[in-house]
Parts: C-alpha cells; structure tokens; sequence
C-alpha cells in the first residue's frame, strides 16, 4: 500500500492508551495505525522519535475577530498562531462585525474563513432577543452552537432571563449547544460603579469590580433554566470551584451541561495584575492564588469537561486605553498558541496528568460536545488525519515577539515551558513545522456538526 504520510518511531496516543505505533495518512484521513508493512510505502516520512503523536487539538472558545475587528486579528493571522500551538479545529465565537445573527452575516463570516484559514474552522452564530428563525437558518447551514452574554457585550446585547428561556426552550428541540457567558450584571455594574467612584481603578482592583458571587450566582442560574428548559448548556470559562459543583449538582438532575476553563485560570491569579498591568485584564477576572489550586483539583476530580484558549486580541493601544483606569481596558487575553502547550507543562509535566487525560480535555471532549467527533478528537483508522506532534523533553520560554498571532502580546512573556510542538497536521497536510508556517493560506476546512454523537 502506498501512502501519503507515514508518522514513525512516535508514541502515539490512542482511545486504547499509549502505543509505540505508526500512523498511515491517506487523502486526508488516518489510514492505518500500526507497524510498517515491507509493502507499505509513504510519499513522505516524519520521524517522531521520543515525541508524543496526539489528535490535533481542538478550541472549542476562540475569538478571531473577523470580520470587522482585522486590526487586532483575523482568520489567517488567528489560525497560523493555533497551528503553531497544535490546534487543529477551532471554533470561534460571534463577536464581530456585522453581528452573526443572521444567515447572510454568518455565511458571510464563513466564505472569510475558507479563503483564510489554515486549520478547521466551526463557526458560533449569536443568540439574540429576536433571531429564533435565524437561528434555525444558521443550524441547517453548519452552526457549531450558539453563544450569549448575561452581561454587557460590546458585540452581542445581553438577553434578559425571559427572552433568554424562550431561546433556550427553541434549542431544546435542536442538537446544538448554547454557551453562556455567565456574571450578574446588576452585581458587575453596581460593583464596577462604586470601585470607580472611590478611585479604586488600578488593575489589582478590577476583580473587585466582578467579584465570585456574581458568577457563581449566574452559574446556578442558567444551570436550572438548562434543567427546566432542556437546552445544551455549555459554561463558559468558569473560574470557581464552587461554580463548577454547581454544575455537577444539576447535571446529576438530568441538566444537559458541560462546563470548561482556560489556561489563564490555571497558571496566573490575582496577586500577578501589578505585573501584568492591562494585559492582565479579562472577563471573569483573575481569581486568588488558592481558586486557581481549588480549579486544578476540579481537573483532577473530572469535573471540567475541557480546556479552551478563550483568545480575545487587541492592540496595545486598545489595552492601554484602561492605563489610568482599568475598567477602560477591553477584557481579554491572548492564549490560542500558548493554551495547551502551557497546559501540558503544568498539568502534565509538574503535575502528573495522564496523557490519556491530558487528550480528553485537550481535544476529545470537546469534539464529542460539539458533534465533530468521531473525525475530530482522536487518533483512529478513518478519523481525519488532524495531528499535533509534541516533544515532552523540549524546554524553551515564550516570547511574545516570536508569536504567529498579528499582535505581540500575551500575558506569558518569559514563562518558562516544557513540552513543545514541533509539527501540526490537519487533513493530511503539513501546516506547521516546528518554526513556521508552511501551508497556504485557506488551506483550513469549514466543520458543521454533521456527526451527531450523545
């Protein structure tokens, strides 16, 4: 048999555990894993000595930016970072310009994705006070899910309670997921106000402004109107445990849930934002030293279904509008190349996850929530060839200048890693070597959630 890509010597992670195999790619798919036949040929070997082969990752929380906010990122510029950073598919959430709530926005939103996107791409449409009919438009043409806010959003308007459970009830009937942005927005605003008022606006004094309660209470919320309604709740980047429990609790009620957190929830805290200054400024915010050790015993615990990027770009000169107060900042942080390469060094390496974990919550479970699984999300004869090479003993630092993304920031500058990737494959194709990209742009494919999977 001849082949197009023949991936060797590898310690290849598969639903069974981890096997020294090799893998056999074939117009695009994984062939055959096992060991070289003498009639086997490949067009092309990759020798993947001492290195782990994983499924390509999968973001299911990216924010790219396009259309409408190219300044700080775009569809090419996003998808060449997560290629650098193993990613394989994202999928990438509504907040841009013309809002995708709408068919022709979102259709429009996908047609800038093919022509620029150079890994799998999933698309979010935004769940709004009036778009049901649109909505059922951007499921039949491929949406992933929906996305909404409980708080102010520039891009997408905050649903109140009732017109939100009239949405939640209409997905009921649909096998998409709604992920949910979950703070009070009586509590933020009241909160933010008052801090403002005292002069209290450094970034130290930003989490004050979004303290837990406001999360843990919109947490509970949603998850019982998930419970009365029926609908597919995903949470949105949790940062609490007792936010987490909460979510345990009602799904052993019959609650559809999942919930995910992100890495900056994981490796920085609260006592870092002297440092990090505007850079460190996000929605929810940092949390304490001892939330961020409560969170890892949540991953341990299997309590967190996967971990996501939640990348969100700006220029440096829309970060540093929040310089004299922070509350001006736009929230977010940049991660999608860092997220699981940082992941794994912290989890894996310093703290003993197995592999075989570390892949579930790196690219299986979100596969599975999100119905792109059993293509995406692992490593199987007849599974898309989308595949993340890592070298465990590879120990190198983030520099922020060294990053694909278009803007130069992140708040990991200097961060010490172990574990490093050093090929991204999607469908077959090379896109990342280790150095750079080496793939042409629009050489990415747009995913609908064809596959239907509980």
């Amino acid at each position: 048999m001849k082949y197009d890509l023949r991936i060797k010597n590898g310690q290849v992670v598969t639903e069974d555990g981890l096997q020294r195999v090799d893998l056999f790619i074939k117009d695009g798919k994984i062939a055959r894993i096992g060991t070289a036949l003498q009639s086997d040929t490949a067009n092309r070997e990759i020798d993947a000595q001492d290195q782990y082969v994983l499924p390509g990752f999968v973001d299911p929380h990216v924010h790219l930016n396009d259309p409408g906010l190219t300044n700080s990122e775009d569809f090419y510029t996003g998808t060449c970072a997560a290629a650098a950073g193993g990613i394989t598919t994202v999928l990438e959430h509504p907040l841009t310009f013309p809002l995708p709530d709408n068919l022709a926005a979102f259709e429009e939103k996908k047609e800038i994705g093919k022509r620029k996107a150079i890994v799998n791409f999933g698309l979010f449409g935004a769940c709004s006070e009036k778009n049901q009919e649109e909505m059922k438009k951007m499921i039949e043409s491929g949406a992933v899910a929906f996305k909404t806010f409980l708080t102010y959003s520039p891009e997408i308007p905050k649903l109140d309670d009732g017109h939100l459970m009239d949405r939640m009830k209409f997905l009921a009937d649909y096998p998409a997921v709604l992920a949910i942005h979950c703070e009070n927005n009586d509590i933020v605003e009241y909160c933010t106000a008052k801090l403002q008022a005292e002069g209290k606006v450094k970034p130290e004094d930003y989490p004050d402004g979004r303290p837990e309660i406001a999360e843990l209470e919109a947490v509970s919320r949603m998850c019982l109107l998930a419970k009365e309604t029926g609908c597919k709740v995903n949470i949105a980047h949790c940062t609490i445990k007792d936010a987490v429990d909460i979510v345990q609790k009602i799904k052993k009620q019959g609650a559809d849930l999942s919930v995910e957190t992100c890495p900056h929830f994981l490796l920085l805290n609260r006592s870092m934002l002297p440092q990090l200054g505007v850079f460190g400024i996000c929605n929810p915010p940092l949390r304490q030293e001892e939330r961020v050790e409560e969170l890892w015993n949540c991953i341990f615990d299997g309590k967190i279904d996967w971990i996501c990027s939640d990348h969100a770009t700006y220029t440096i000169e829309e970060k540093m509008a929040g310089k004299d107060n922070a509350f001006l900042a736009p929230a977010g942080v940049t991660s999608v190349e860092l997220c699981y390469q940082l992941f794994f060094s912290e989890g894996v390496m310093n703290r003993g996850l197995s592999l075989e974990k570390f892949v579930e919550l790196t690219s299986t479970n979100a596969a599975k929530r999100y119905h792109l699984y059993p293509k995406k999300g692992r490593i199987a004869a007849g599974a898309d060839a989308d595949i993340a090479i890592l070298n465990p003993n590879q120990v190198w630092t983030v520099k922020d200048e060294n990053l694909k993304q278009m803007i130069k920031w992140s708040p990991y500058d200097g961060m010490e890693v172990t574990g490093k990737i050093t090929r991204t494959i999607v469908n077959g194709i090379e896109v990342y070597n280790g150095t750079d990209i080496i793939c042409e742009k629009g050489c990415g494919a747009f995913i609908s959630p064809e596959e239907r999977v509980d």
